[in-house]
Formats: structure tokens, C-alpha cells, sequence
């Protein structure tokens, strides 16, 4: 016994048994783990588990592994490492915690795969459930906690560590790689109060960094750390929800870096982050497929972010992001392109918000809400390029400039937010909007400006109403805007303020022609309420407005056709609406313009489609209407003044209230001396003469009260001549010299009242129509009647037809009403200097005739009895007993048979004697009376009218002519001569 304790024994059982311990560490250890602990990891993994070498040396009590790999069923490597080292801190075995010197892992890797299935490969490495194996599960209540062992690590390393993702249930494969990962954790324990210090960092591609520190306690559960991310790039992140959107990540880089502290004791845990700042660089989205970036963001930064999650709380100190371009679109069925982009795909809309819990209300939903507060939100430089696609012809808007700064923000909003905005519009325009803006309620009181925006860029939106392009043209404003949409008195939007238009030039598409033109329209001092609705202008200034009106070839007026006629049946009308007017009881709103101001007004008439062409103009209209107002009461009055052909005045002046609903005009309107040889090529085609000379005037008087026109046109004409006749198809057929003549005074004036008066809601009542209506029946009851005009003439006016110069019949004498007649013919054709008389002698051949029989029998008669008496002076005078007996003498004078015949013929008839009368009829029946004496009969009485006119001296013998004689009209007691009228050459 004492054998075995002797030193050499017990050296040698000490060497041997040191030596039998290495052997198991250094030898037969990994030997078992290869042998039987790789295979039973194999059969428990239910996959192949390689490990290309194990040693463990004893005395340090550290384990090696390396090359360990566990691979799919095709050999494909899951997950594995290079190589792990584990140093046991030997001291720990004795006593009630478990130490690592050293835990250090090499190389890690993992090879994740979803399959198309959607299944993670890695599963299939997990133990089956509870359920899978059918054993029973320990009820919570009679489970008994037992306190696990504390853990210390000295220093716990991975390096190089390599995820690999690969995501093939996606309609479009996710792969990302983490390579590498570095996590150092040191002084590690589980032991309550113990505060660990760790460091991690991993790359998730080329300069994507991931860097996380700080210290962690396990009991209690704590944390402190600070989190850095840098030159991550977004598409890395996107792809992981890339199909739940329709939208492309092209570029962009993340950069996040906070600091944190989590405490997770109790039920409810408090994370609260502290001196965060995000940046975005780079950003480029896209349609999906496409290589053009939709949305660019070079930089989005979130400066100074704290959050508490207990109070949800984030307070930022600024938001800002500078120099982004959208490129958007409205499609034609009324979409933008941004909005379809990033809507959620199909399958992935989001899930409709949870209800409330039984019993919760809203106000306590409503509690639970955060509160975010944001010092400022700054966006610089911005742009964005718009295309509304829905027009016949895609409309562009260029915003660019684009600067926003808000501060102050707090949600919920509670307060108003003061907003800065600027930007500009289409390269040349600006627009500012400086204010408050409250969003609960919504409310805005902002001061707005808009500077040179130019319509010419918005013309596809006026080709919805109008035929024409916008060559020039600017809008400004200048003022203050008030929305409220809850209000009490106030109204629900006002504005305050100056507008305007300047270098305004519309052309017309058919001629490619200016049409409208103006320097400047200024609106100043306006003053505008909606709901209830209501204006009050200041003044209104237009300078220099032009318009050129054009009557095309095709005889279409340039102007009718510049609005785009609507395709909708304009004679249904809405129920409860007037006939081409607003609805029957809608109410009209409160205008009121202080004064319009009219600079410089000019316009062209230009008449193509007749040959010559005719061009008449105004020129310098300027002047004022002052007091416009849609009161009833109120009128404004009219004061312009301008020239027309740069030479007539012209002047219109009165008072007008078109603004009221029932619309008052009491104006006058003068112009003196429009020279009217421009219009020379009308006077050719319609009334077939050329114009060589005249001057127009009018005075012309407007009323127009409850809808009732009452019109006073005093046209008058100075020096109206005529040139050469001009053969036109167009010509009218009424004699254009003649009526010239007639209404052509001895100063060469012709006035022509032409009073007119209707109803404007008369459909059929159409003034222009009116008024050449009423002028061509004048002038056809002038050309028909010229005498009758010639009568007016006359002081007083006469109601006589100077037209006919009656005479007795066989008489060429006249009679005093008839010298009388002839006085007054004389005085109106010294009036009318351009007249000329024609004389007509005429004869009746039945009552002439006779009368002059008459007195030829007289004659004879006369003559028989100087034969009885001789010269005694009482021959001339021939009494009735006179006339019986030398009737009777003369009737025995014919020849026998005939007188005895008729005496025997009345002897064997029993009748009388022939009597007086009969004996007579019969003399006279043998006197000749020749149709040339009837002829000359009627020249003696044209002789007669003629020297009565010319007998003063006051007519010039130039101005009456005689023509053929001719017989005179049936029908009538003296025998007529007529007169007639014709125009001096």
C-alpha cells in the first residue's frame, strides 16, 4: 500500500492520468464529435452536416471547430462557419456561473432561400413542435420557473460573417448579401446589474455599412446604444416590399445615425431615440420597366429627430430636402401617373383599419394619438414637369424654383402654420405665397403674388372654349387671400388685391390674323367675397386695346368664329332658366366698379371678300365710365372720345347700368366727317355707282329701360357723289343718283331720321336687321314717291302731288291752285340743286277733243255773225239766242237730203223737230279736230309749266326739260301733264 503512495507512483499516475486526459481531449473528444456528433446533428437537422476538423485542447479548455457546413439535399451549403473557437474559463466549473474566456467565430455564413413555394429553407433546420410530436404541454400554472445559470464572456467576436439572401416566391427575385458582419461583444454578462458593452458592424454591399454599439443588460432588459447607417442603398432595402408597389427604386443612399436607449421592464416598455439624423441622397424612382426617373430627390435630411414611444412624442428640429424634379402626368381617364405609380399593386392594397375595441370610444382612440412637433420643413429648389394628358393637345407646365419653408409645425394641428411659398412658373412667371395656414379646420389668410405668369403656355386648356392662339400675354396679381371653411359672419373665401394682363396678342387660326391686343389691363383695388358672393372694384384701366375684325372671303365675320361652339342642344333649356339667361330665381351678386378707364382704345375693319378690299379704323377711343354698379338706382355715367380713320371725332356720352338686372342705357353717341371714299368698293357692288367723294355724320341716341330699345339714328351725309356706273350682279334697282338728288339739300347734305324702337327679348328683334330694314323701305317709298318727299320739303310740309300740273280740257291756262303748285315746285327744286325736271305735255283724246270742238264752233259761230253785223264791235259777244239761231242757220246749211230727212223722219214719226242740243251735236260732229292739234295742244301746256318755273329766274332753264308729248291718264276731270324727276349728271 505504502508502494502505491510513494512520490514515483503517484508522479506516474499523476502523468498518466494527465496523460489518459489529454489523450480524450486532444484525440478522442474530436474523434467523438466527427464520429457520432456530426452524424446525430445530421439525423437531427434532417440534412447533411460536414465539419472538416475538431480539436480541443484540455488544458485551456478551448474548443476548435472549422469548416463546419450543413447542406441542402443537392449539397448547396445552409449555413456554416470557417472556423469557432470557444475558451471555457476553467474557474467557472466551480461555481454557480458558466465563463468564457473567449468565444470567437470566423467566417460565418448563411445561405437563406424562400423558395417558390414561399417556404424559408431554413425551417426545415428547426426541431418540431410540441404539437408535431404529441407531448404534452406544461399548463402555465403549474410550470415552476427555475433560474438559469449566469453567463459571463469575456469577449465575444464574429468576423467576416456572410447572410445571403434569396427570395424566389417574388414575382421578381429578392437577393441581398450582408457581407461582412462584425460583432465584437466584450465583458458579457447575464448577471443582474450587468451592463455590456457590444459592437456591431456588417455591409450589406460595396460601402453599405451598418454600424451598431453600445451596452445592453439582460436583467434588467436595457439598452443604450447609438445606430449608424451609412451609403446603404435604397434599392437593397426596397427589394424586400418591391412587389407589394408599382414603382422602381433607381438609385439612392440612406444614412441614419441616433442614439437609443430601450428599457423593457414591465409591460410597458420606454424606447426613446435621441439626436437622430436621417439623409437621403440620391433618390431616383421610376416606372417600373422604363429607365427614366419619374421622381429625383438628390437630398432629404431629417435633422435632430427625438422620439419617445411611451409619450408617443417626436419632436424633429428640421426637415429639409433641396433640388427634386417630378416629372407627372394626368392621363385621359383622369389620373395621375404618380398616383397609379405608387398605389399599392394588386393583392397588396392595404387592409382597412382595425375597428375599435367594444367599449372604446372615440375620444379615447383619439388620446392614444402622437404628437409630432417640427421646428421647420424646408424644401429648396424643387422642380416639376406636368403634362395633362387629357387635352386634343397634351398641355406642359414647368414648375421650377420651388421653395417652401414651414415652422413650427404640430400635429395634431392646433395652431396655424406660418408657410413662406415661392416658385416659378413656365421659366418666366413667379408665383409667392407668404401666410398662416390652419388645417383643423382648414383656414388660410396668405399674402399672394403672381408675377409675368404667361398664358401662351396654357393654351391647350383655352382650346376647350376658343379658336384662337395666345401669341402673348401675362398674368399678375398682387393681393391678400382669406379662406375660412367654417365660418360665422365672415364669407368663405376673400381677396384683396390688384390684378392684371399685360402685352396681351390672340391671333385667330383661320388667318393666322391678331384679333385682340391690348398693352395692359390693370384691376385695381379689388375687393372680392365668395359665399355670399360679392365685388368692388376700384378701377379698371385698359390701355391700348385693339381689335381687328375682318370680314372673311366667304362673308364669315373673323370674330364669330373665334369661340368653340357647343355641341349641346342650346335651345334645351335647364328647368326654372330664362331663355338664354341665368336661372329665374337665382340671386344676383353685389357688383361695383368705382371706374373704367379706356387708354388709347383702337379697332380695324377689314372687308376681303369684296374686290377691293375695305379698310376703316378707330383710333385714340379714350376716356371713362365711372360709377358701374349692379344696384338698380345706380348709373354710371359714359364720357369717350376718339377718332375714327384718324381724322371723324368721335364722342359717345350718357349713362348706362348694365349690371342690374334690369339693364338702363341713356347714351348718345356723335361722329362728324367719317370721309366715306374708303367704302367706295360697297358703293360699286350695291348700288352700282363708284364713290367719289362724302363725309358721314351721326347722331345717333340710345335708351334702353325694361328691356325696351328706343333709338334715334340721325344719319347725315355731306357732299355724296357719285363716279362712274359699275356693272354689279349685287346692285340694287332703285335709282341710286336720283335718291341721291332727292335727299341731297342745296348745301349737298342729306339727313335721314331713322327711329327705331323694340323689345331685346324678342327673339326676331335684331337691331342691325332693323335698322337696314327700316333704311331700304325709306329710300323704296322715296324712289317710288319723289314728289311726295319734295312736298315735305316745303315749309310746312305739303300734302299736294306736285307730280301732275292739271289743266281744263282744250285748256293750256292755269288755274291759280295750279300756278300755286307750280311755286312750290320751283322752291323744292332750289332746294334740291341735283334735281332735274322733265315735263310731259299730255292730251285726253276724248274730252281735248271735244273742248276744242267747242271752241272751234264757238269761232265759227263768231264769225257767222260779223258776216250779219259787220264790225259794229258787238260780233264778239255771241248771247244764247245768238248761239240757237246761228246753231240752227248752220244746221240748215247741211246738205238737203240729210236735213230734209231728218225733218221728214221726225214729220213720220210723230216726234219734234230736232232741238238746239241735237242740231248742235250735229254741227259739231261736222268740225275736224286732228290729232296733231291735240299734240300741240300738250306742248302748249308743257310750254306753259316750264316758263312758269323758269318765269322768276331762280331755275336755271339747264334744269327743266320737255319731253314727247304723249295722252294724258283716263280716268280724271282735267287732263293732267306730268312731271317727272331724274338725277343731274
Amino acid at each position: 500500500m505504502r508502494r502505491f503512495l510513494r512520490p514515483p507512483f503517484l508522479v506516474g499516475l499523476a502523468l498518466g492520468l494527465v496523460g489518459l486526459y489529454a489523450l480524450a481531449g486532444f484525440v478522442l473528444l474530436p474523434y467523438l464529435i466527427k464520429a457520432y456528433g456530426v452524424p446525430a446533428a445530421a439525423e437531427q437537422l434532417k440534412h447533411p452536416v460536414v465539419l472538416r476538423e475538431a480539436s480541443f485542447n484540455p488544458f485551456i479548455l478551448a474548443l476548435r471547430l472549422k469548416g463546419l457546413e450543413v447542406r441542402e439535399s443537392d449539397q448547396t451549403p445552409m449555413i456554416g462557419f470557417d472556423e469557432l473557437v470557444v475558451d471555457l474559463r476553467a474557474t467557472t466549473l466551480l461555481g454557480q456561473k458558466l465563463g468564457f474566456d473567449e468565444i470567437r467565430l470566423m467566417m460565418p455564413f448563411v445561405a437563406a432561400k424562400v423558395n417558390r413555394d414561399g417556404k424559408l429553407n431554413l425551417l426545415a433546420l428547426a426541431p418540431p413542435s410540441e404539437s408535431d410530436t404529441g407531448a404534452a404541454s406544461v399548463q402555465p400554472s403549474e410550470a415552476k420557473p427555475k433560474k438559469a445559470m449566469p453567463v459571463e464572456i469575456g469577449l465575444l467576436e464574429i468576423n467576416k460573417g456572410v447572410v445571403e439572401y434569396r427570395d424566389e416566391s417574388k414575382p421578381r427575385p429578392v437577393s441581398m448579401d450582408i457581407v461582412p458582419i462584425h460583432i465584437t461583444l466584450r465583458n458579457f454578462s447575464t448577471i443582474q446589474g450587468s451592463h455590456n458593452a457590444y459592437a456591431f458592424t456588417a455591409e450589406i454591399g460595396k460601402g453599405e455599412s451598418l454600424a451598431w454599439e453600445g451596452t445592453v443588460s439582460l436583467e434588467p432588459l436595457e439598452s443604450d446604444g447609438k445606430l449608424n447607417l451609412s451609403g446603404v442603398r435604397v434599392g437593397t432595402l426596397y427589394q424586400a416590399v418591391q412587389d407589394r408597389f408599382r414603382f422602381d427604386v433607381q438609385d439612392g443612399e440612406i444614412a441614419l445615425s441616433a442614439k437609443y436607449h430601450a428599457d423593457l421592464r414591465g409591460q410597458a416598455p420606454s424606447v426613446t431615440v435621441k439626436d437622430g439624423h436621417l439623409r437621403i441622397q440620391h433618390l431616383a424612382l421610376g416606372e417600373r420597366g422604363f429607365p427614366e426617373s419619374l421622381v429625383k430627390v438628390p437630398l432629404f435630411e431629417v435633422e435632430g429627430f427625438d422620439l419617445d414611444l411611451g409619450k408617443q412624442a417626436v419632436e424633429i428640429a428640421a426637415i429639409r430636402s433641396a433640388d427634386a424634379y417630378v416629372m407627372a402626368w394626368l392621363n385621359p381617364d383622369g389620373t395621375v401617373n404618380l398616383q397609379q405609380l405608387f398605389a399599392p399593386a394588386v393583392g397588396n392594397a392595404p387592409a382597412p383599419p382595425p375597428t375599435p375595441a367594444q367599449g372604446q370610444t372615440s375620444d379615447q382612440r383619439s388620446d392614444q394619438s402622437w404628437n409630432v412637433s417640427i421646428g421647420e420643413f424646408e424644401l429648396w429648389n424643387y422642380g416639376a414637369a406636368f403634362e395633362d394628358r387629357t387635352l386634343a393637345r397634351p398641355q406642359y407646365i414647368d414648375v421650377g424654383d420651388l421653395n417652401v419653408t414651414v415652422k413650427e409645425i404640430r400635429i395634431p394641428f392646433k395652431q396655424a402654420l406660418p408657410i413662406d411659398l415661392s416658385l416659378t412658373l413656365n421659366q418666366t412667371g413667379t408665383i409667392t405665397v407668404k401666410g398662416e395656414v390652419a388645417v383643423e379646420p382648414l383656414r388660410a389668410d396668405a399674402a399672394v403674388a403672381l408675377k409675368n405668369i404667361g398664358i401662351r403656355p396654357f393654351q391647350a386648356y383655352l382650346d376647350r372654349f376658343l379658336n384662337v392662339d395666345v401669341r402673348d400675354g401675362a398674368i399678375n396679381l398682387a393681393g391678400t387671400v382669406r379662406y375660412a371653411a367654417i365660418r360665422s359672419k365672415e364669407p368663405l373665401l376673400r381677396f384683396r388685391g390688384d390684378v392684371g394682363i399685360d402685352r396681351l396678342v390672340i391671333s385667330d387660326r383661320k388667318e393666322f390674323e391678331e384679333v385682340l391686343s391690348w398693352k395692359a389691363l390693370n384691376v385695381n383695388r379689388v375687393a372680392l367675397d365668395v359665399e355670399p358672393t360679392a365685388v368692388t372694384i376700384g378701377e379698371i384701366v385698359l390701355q391700348e386695346p385693339a381689335v381687328q375684325a375682318v370680314l372673311e372671303s366667304d362673308g364669315t365675320l373673323n370674330l364669330s368664329h373665334l369661340v368653340v361652339q357647343s355641341k349641346s342642344d342650346d335651345s334645351q333649356e335647364a328647368p326654372g332658366q330664362k331663355k338664354g339667361g341665368t336661372p329665374a330665381h337665382s340671386a344676383q351678386p353685389s357688383i361695383a366698379i368705382d371706374q373704367v378707364k379706356v387708354v388709347k382704345a383702337s379697332a380695324v375693319f377689314r372687308d376681303v371678300s369684296i374686290e377691293p378690299s375695305v379698310r376703316t379704323g378707330l383710333a385714340g377711343l379714350s376716356g371713362t365710365i365711372k360709377g358701374l354698379s349692379s344696384k338698380q338706382i345706380k348709373k354710371a355715367d359714359v364720357d369717350l372720345t376718339g377718332r375714327v380713320d384718324g381724322a371723324a371725332p368721335l364722342k359717345i356720352a350718357g349713362k348706362i347700368n348694365p349690371l342690374s338686372e334690369d339693364a338702363f342705357t341713356d347714351l348718345v353717341v356723335t361722329l362728324g366727317g367719317m370721309d366715306l371714299t374708303p367704302a367706295s368698293p360697297y358703293s360699286g357692288k350695291y348700288a352700282g355707282y363708284v364713290l367719289s367723294k362724302g363725309k358721314l355724320s351721326l347722331d345717333l341716341k340710345y335708351k334702353v329701360s325694361q328691356k325696351v330699345l328706343e333709338a334715334e339714328n340721325l344719319v347725315v351725309v355731306d357732299q355724296l357723289t357719285f363716279g362712274q356706273k359699275v356693272e354689279s350682279p349685287d346692285a340694287t334697282s332703285l335709282p341710286v343718283p336720283l335718291l341721291v338728288a332727292l335727299l341731297q339739300d342745296r348745301k349737298g347734305l342729306i339727313e335721314i331720321d331713322l327711329p327705331i324702337r323694340g323689345n331685346l327679348d324678342d327673339p326676331d328683334f335684331k337691331y342691325g336687321k332693323v335698322i337696314i330694314s327700316t333704311l331700304l323701305n325709306l329710300l323704296g317709298k322715296i324712289a317710288a314717291s319723289p314728289f311726295t318727299l319734295l312736298g315735305k320739303l316745303l315749309p310746312g310740309g305739303s300734302e299736294e302731288d306736285l307730280q301732275f300740273i292739271a289743266f281744263a280740257p282744250g285748256s293750256t291756262a292755269l288755274t291759280p291752285e295750279e300756278t300755286a303748285k307750280l311755286d312750290a315746285l320751283e322752291t323744292a327744286l332750289n332746294e334740291r340743286a341735283g334735281l332735274m325736271l322733265d315735263i310731259k305735255g299730255t292730251f285726253d283724246s276724248v274730252a281735248d277733243r271735244e273742248a276744242v270742238r267747242a271752241r272751234k264752233l264757238r269761232e265759227r259761230l263768231l264769225a257767222m255773225k260779223r258776216q250779219e253785223f259787220g264790225s259794229t264791235g258787238k260780233e264778239e259777244e255771241l248771247s244764247a239766242e245768238d248761239e240757237q239761231r246761228l246753231v240752227a242757220k248752220w244746221f240748215t246749211k247741211l246738205p238737203l237730203r240729210e236735213a230734209n230727212q231728218s225733218a221728214e223722219q221726225a214729220k213720220t214719226e210723230g216726234r219734234p223737230a230736232p232741238t238746239f242740243e241735237e242740231m248742235k251735236q250735229r254741227v259739231m260732229a261736222e268740225i275736224p279736230v286732228a290729232d296733231a292739234e291735240l299734240e300741240s295742244l300738250a306742248r302748249q301746256r308743257a310750254d306753259v309749266v316750264r316758263n312758269r318755273l323758269l318765269e322768276s329766274g331762280k331755275l336755271g332753264i339747264e334744269r327743266v326739260f320737255l319731253t314727247d308729248v304723249g295722252m294724258a291718264e283716263p280716268g280724271h276731270e282735267q287732263v293732267r301733264t306730268q312731271l317727272g324727276l331724274t338725277a343731274g349728271s
